[in-house]
């Protein structure tokens, strides 16, 4: 009895790790400089290095100030005089800063998935993965892409643009959203890489899935099969391509557990 009594206890303390919000999960102030303040029951108070910021919290910075918000390698930097309020959605991995006036810079982890988003009075930038610097005052707004690609609307037009390396784009009050700066050579042929490897990769797998099918129909089957492939990886120190020939794929029979796909390249890697 006293045993089962133990087991519950460490059951009722998985789910809660499971269920309750980690500090991993919250914006903690690594960074400070100069004077930096929270609204906290509608009062200014000063916000400390190693406080962690909750959900709607308004942030702002001084004329001296600036602050480093920083969750799970993803960090939201803001320079002197800037007000912002950070949420995420419950229960979803999406975070929305609400920028009202100065700058700053994000940098977000690289995910399959668009994740996060800067919204201006003007504009609302969204990534899946790079660095970007916003700005915003009583007149307009900009960004500027740093690292990958991001994803601008204008709030008034809803127009959309992707914007690359070293592209910029901006709008105001009664403005349309213009783009400014060119893309990069390397940048450029990274893109046209990684637009080819997405169309190889998805060529790849339907013949990879043929192939299962194919050695589907009994334990330990194998099918076979050949064409191009192609990868995309893409870390904070840049992105690598890797492009080839399937000399061969082995699929494994099903044995309730999915496919054991095996694929030999003989091609290329790209390092952009």
């Amino acid at each position: 009895m006293h045993k089962i009594n133990r087991l519950l206890a460490l059951a009722a303390l998985i789910v809660a790790a499971w269920t309750l919000p980690s500090l991993a999960d919250n914006w903690v102030a690594v960074k400070l400089r100069g004077g930096v303040m929270q609204l906290v029951d509608n009062q200014w108070v000063p916000l400390r290095r190693g406080d962690v910021v909750s959900d709607t919290r308004v942030v702002r910075t001084s004329m001296s100030g600036r602050v480093q918000f920083m969750r799970d390698r993803e960090t939201v930097d803001l320079e002197p005089n800037t007000q912002i309020q950070i949420f995420d959605r419950t229960g979803q991995r999406f975070t929305t800063v609400k920028q009202y006036f100065g700058t700053v810079t994000v940098e977000a982890n690289v995910e399959n998935v668009k994740h996060f988003e800067v919204q201006t009075p003007y504009l609302a930038a969204v990534v899946k993965g790079t660095i970007f610097v916003v700005k915003s005052d009583k007149r307009a707004s900009s960004v500027v892409v740093k690292r990958g690609h991001v994803a601008v609307e204008d709030r008034s037009s809803h127009r959309h643009v992707l914007l690359s390396v070293g592209q910029s784009a901006a709008t105001g009050a009664g403005e349309e959203l213009t783009v400014g700066g060119k893309v990069s050579a390397e940048s450029a042929k990274a893109e046209k890489e990684a637009e080819k490897a997405a169309e190889k990769a998805e060529k790849a797998a339907e013949k990879a899935a043929k192939a299962a099918e194919k050695g589907d129909k009994g334990k330990g089957n194998s099918g076979h099969g050949s064409g191009d492939v192609a990868s995309v990886e893409i870390t904070k120190q840049g992105a690598t391509v890797s492009v080839g020939q399937v000399v061969s794929v082995n699929v494994g029979g099903n044995h309730g557990h999915g496919h054991l796909v095996n694929v030999q390249v003989l091609g290329l890697k790209l390092k952009l």
